[in-house]
């Protein structure tokens, strides 16, 4: 019999995780203390291949063990975006913050399932200390990025900047605020250390059944209407959009050649491509990709073939990496990073950390952004980003 979650964080108290999904299996894993931990600082002190090499094997040997443990959730945790900085450390990265570790995993100590749905939340306030750049500034970063699609260093780039907030209530109460309005597809609530992460992700990074890998990736953005006629209307619109798809499917042909790296030979297949998925502020445009993958394919295999997202860098993803280093003036952190769990039989779920706040001493940090190509006007996308952190306007002031 599942539980109310309400009911149990007042029984066992606040948790350390939730696994908070809102999908059709309708069920929700919420972890109280960690049994053991795995933990990979930030340093400029970049490894050797042989070093970093053996430190993934000793990470997944470790998780191996865990797997071995009857609970169903083997470990939660979440990859940072400057992980890149590992994977590809012959670019020389500037961005970075030495006090956000490149990976965090924990074995959960008790594990208790309950139901999603909409539970009875106090409502929260927080207020706006640094809003995204103005549209001087963001029209300014548009036209160096078309330089660079001008001289064809690039076909598109994933543009962000964060907004920050002093935060009012407890982390825990924001998210359950919150997750009650999003509704997020792949939603998380984990305390590391002195911070909180709160994630209200819509977008699959990947997940596995079996010998089956599943990418999905988010490329497109309409807003929602309280109207009925226009918010079909909106809808209709984001699927029959030339710049939307073709925007899109350049980050399909990315993903389906990074799964290549891992998948069988002649497995990969595209399904519902251009699909919309409709959320309680957006629409968005999401592919499903697939591929077969071997016995001996492991989660760090995985990371080190797919990470980071493509949806979240833009392609060419190495010469993407690059320039939004050069174009962005803060660590994006968590965020475009990843965050999931791995489950005892082998399954994994992770998430693009997008829509995620990371809250430390009182302030919360929420970064957005999006897509850039030749035909991007830079309002519109200036308004879309904004967009994508309208859910927090109900608890701003």
């Amino acid at each position: 019999m599942k539980n109310n979650l309400i009911d149990l964080i007042e029984k066992y108290g606040e948790p350390d995780a939730l696994i908070d999904h809102w999908s059709k299996d309708n069920t929700g894993y919420a972890i109280w203390g960690f049994k053991d931990t795995i933990l990979w600082k930030n340093s400029k002190d970049i490894k050797t291949d042989k070093e970093i090499s053996e430190l993934l094997a000793s990470i997944q040997k470790t998780i191996d063990e865990w797997k071995k443990n009857d609970s169903e959730i083997s470990a939660i945790g979440f990859i940072n975006y400057n992980f890149k900085d590992i994977l590809y450390k012959h670019i020389s990265f500037k961005n970075t913050n030495s006090t956000f570790p490149y990976l965090f995993f924990g074995q959960p100590k008790l594990i208790k399932k309950y139901t999603i749905e909409c539970n009875v939340s106090i409502s929260t306030r927080m207020e706006l200390k640094k809003d995204f750049e103005n549209f001087e500034k963001y029209k300014n970063k548009i036209q160096r990025i078309k330089s660079e699609l001008k001289q064809g260093n690039v076909y598109q780039i994933n543009y962000t900047n964060n907004k920050s907030y002093t935060i009012k209530s407890s982390p825990l109460e924001l998210y359950l605020y919150l997750r009650n309005k999003a509704k997020p597809k792949y939603g998380y609530y984990i305390k590391y250390s002195n911070m909180n992460i709160l994630s209200f992700s819509p977008e699959l990074f990947f997940k596995t059944e079996k010998n089956i890998i599943y990418t999905s990736p988010m490329k497109g953005t309409r807003k929602r209407s309280n109207n009925i006629e226009q918010d079909n209307q909106l809808k209709f619109e984001l699927k029959n959009s030339i710049k939307d798809r073709a925007e899109h499917l350049m980050i399909v042909d990315l993903l389906r050649n990074d799964l290549g790296k891992i998948a069988l030979p002649g497995t990969i297949r595209v399904n519902d491509i251009f699909k919309i998925e409709s959320h309680p502020t957006v629409h968005q445009m999401v592919s499903n990709i697939q591929g077969e993958i071997d016995d001996s394919i492991k989660v760090i295999d995985i990371l080190k073939g797919l990470f980071p997202g493509g949806s979240i860098t833009g392609a060419p993803k190495e010469s993407a990496m690059t320039i939004i280093d050069k174009l962005e003036n803060y660590s994006r952190d968590l965020y475009t990073g990843s965050i999931g769990y791995i489950k005892s039989n082998g399954n994994l779920n992770f998430n693009i950390s997008i829509r995620t706040m990371t809250i430390k001493n009182n302030k919360g940090i929420y970064p957005i952004g999006g897509g850039i190509v030749w035909d991007s006007n830079a309002l519109d996308e200036w308004n879309e980003a904004h967009l994508k952190s309208e859910i927090l306007n109900l608890v701003t002031k």
